[in-house]
């Protein structure tokens, strides 16, 4: 119990840092919903790419040199290694084919589905906590604006240095013009 009133606010002031810095884990309308997820999009239940016309092929080597880039980036920090599982992987391409086939660029598809949404689609289920980071870039060093666009938005950073996470998925697509729409899907299984 605070003695004084300098006391008493460093105690208030270190509790609203506490809540603040907590919030990633569990209360902003990009964090955790109903349990498991951080911002949505889709909900589509076919294999890789069913049903969209947003292209995703020859960006294989893009989604694993990104993957590449996040890992190392969180093992320079002493942060949980990312294992990226397929399923995942399948979840993060259907999204990102969708906002490229629909012209929309959000976490929540037009009618709503959010991340926790689109993963259960997907078939993946028994994970405790997901996230989403999303992006779109026309540069020529595309996956360097995305990632540095991710470091410099709390909300997507957040995504990044989660402790908890453990597993991920990244799903690249083209649209007509060209343009890449980027989704890395976040989720921590039970260890």
């Amino acid at each position: 119990m605070p003695a004084n009133l300098p006391q008493a606010l460093g105690f208030l002031i270190g509790f609203w840092l506490a809540i603040v810095l907590l919030t990633p884990i569990g209360a902003r309308g990009d964090t955790p919903r109903e349990g498991p997820a951080r911002e949505a999009s889709t909900g589509f239940s076919g294999g890789p790419g069913a049903g969209l016309s947003g292209d995703i092929s020859g960006l294989g080597p893009l989604e694993a040199e990104l993957a590449q880039t996040v890992s190392a980036w969180r093992q320079n920090r002493n942060l949980v290694a990312l294992v990226r599982v397929p399923a995942l992987d399948a979840v993060a391409r259907n999204h990102s084919a969708d906002m490229a086939r629909r012209g929309f660029f959000s976490h929540d598809t037009p009618e709503g589905a959010n991340p926790v949404d689109r993963i259960h689609a997907g078939g993946v289920s028994h994970f405790s906590l997901a996230g989403e980071n999303v992006g779109m870039t026309s540069r020529s060093n595309p996956n360097a604006e995305i990632f540095q666009g991710w470091l410099a938005s709390p909300d997507h950073h957040d995504n990044l240095v989660a402790p908890a996470f453990n597993a991920t998925g990244v799903g690249i697509a083209r649209r007509a013009d060209g343009a890449l729409f980027y989704t890395q899907v976040y989720v921590t299984f039970p260890r």
